[in-house]
């Protein structure tokens, strides 16, 4: 059941009415959607939220692994008890997908910089060759925005974790930028002298660790699949195209 939740291929449904006026569901009555069918009975579901609709239930999963957890959208219809699992559309073409939970995402942010107009949300991970690229291409282009940042080591990149500690040391937003900007710009090495073992993992201090529950909460939320991701202030996914081009204009 694991593996099938995983590979299943996006399914494509068209609902209507519009995904404008929602209903949500009140938590308690979890249990009796769960019920409708065996796949939500998996102990790796976990129901997080859910929008009825005139014919079907638009659900947020909790979908739990080895390699983490990830959220992922489910279609529960009411009269048939089918379940669809993947990318649904309205009649005008829209992706429909469960409202992003705007508090988490904030909470996930460890600084913000800029005082442009547009608001932006960058998931990056400080070790990551792609995130740096991104930071060169980007560095002074961005005037036009307000970044904000969302430290996320991914768990392959061994140093990451030191790197993010050191950032996150910074005694406020001024300093957290700067220290960012010394690691992805000009390769800083300064997070080394908080390395104790470079054999085992490196251990956050109580501070880092809580932020970076709440940096993997916010990467969930916005269903982030790889570093850099760029999202609007709508929590709508953005190319690094998208963000440089505008930034030229």
């Amino acid at each position: 059941m694991k593996a099938l939740l995983f590979s299943l291929t996006a399914t494509a449904i068209l609902l209507s009415p519009l995904f404008s006026k929602e209903k949500m569901v009140d938590p308690a009555k979890f249990p009796e959607l769960k019920k409708m069918n065996a796949v939500l009975q998996d102990p790796v579901l976990t129901i997080k939220g859910a929008i009825e609709k005139p014919e079907s239930y638009i659900l947020k999963l909790e979908a739990r692994s080895p390699q983490g957890s990830q959220n992922i959208t489910a279609f529960l219809n009411k009269k048939t008890s089918e379940l669809y699992i993947g990318s649904a559309y309205d009649k005008e073409g829209k992706m429909i997908d469960f409202p992003k939970d705007a508090k988490i995402v904030k909470e996930g942010v460890a600084f913000t910089y800029g005082t442009g107009k547009k608001e932006i949300y960058l998931i990056t991970d400080p070790e990551c060759p792609y995130c740096s690229r991104f930071e060169q291409d980007a560095n002074g282009k961005l005037d036009d925005y307000t970044v904000h940042v969302i430290l996320f080591p991914l768990s392959f990149h061994k140093k990451s974790p030191a790197m993010t500690e050191w950032i996150m040391m910074g005694k406020d937003d001024v300093e957290k930028k700067a220290r960012f900007k010394e690691v992805m710009l000009k390769g800083s090495k300064k997070y080394k002298k908080l390395i104790k073992d470079e054999q085992k993992p490196f251990v956050y201090s109580s501070e880092a660790q809580a932020y970076i529950k709440k940096s993997g909460e916010a990467a969930r939320e916005l269903n982030m699949r790889g570093t850099p991701a760029l999202y609007d202030a709508e929590f709508n996914p953005l190319s690094q195209d998208q963000v440089l081009e505008s930034a030229k204009k």
